[in-house]
């Protein structure tokens, strides 16, 4: 039996804020080092690999200092770029929960744009 690969949720709070890190369909890759697929799923709040989340927080950690959201939730009078990255690197991820059995694909499942990935997002939030 294959073992199932880790996954974690990306912290939608912070999301927005890492929007323009990503840039456009075509520099995400070279930018964040993740598909636009990944993408997507984080922005409605879906599971990605571990990995995948790993690399975009070391990615986006790194580019921390362009980006005045992060800078307004995570202040740090005491850090040269102003940022408290200990905080950040603590709220950017959850693990997501890893079942024996494969969950259900959403019935949105089908995303290809962020527009659509936010709505399913936002609709997923009021359910819970």
């Amino acid at each position: 039996m294959q073992r199932r690969p880790e996954m974690c949720i990306v912290n939608r709070e912070l999301v927005e804020d890492l929007e323009p890190l990503v840039g456009s369909q075509a520099e995400v890759m070279q930018r964040l080092g993740i598909s636009w697929n990944s993408w997507i799923k984080i922005v409605a709040g879906l599971p990605v690999r571990k990995s995948v989340g790993q690399r975009l927080k070391e990615r986006a950690l790194a580019q921390a200092a362009s980006v005045q959201g992060l800078k307004a939730k995570f202040p740090c009078s005491s850090a040269p770029d102003g940022i408290n990255r200990a905080a950040l690197d603590n709220a950017f991820m959850f693990p997501a929960a890893n079942d024996a059995e494969p969950a259900p694909r959403p019935a949105g499942y089908g995303l290809r744009g962020v527009r659509r990935a936010r709505s399913f997002g936002m609709c997923e939030g009021a359910a819970h």
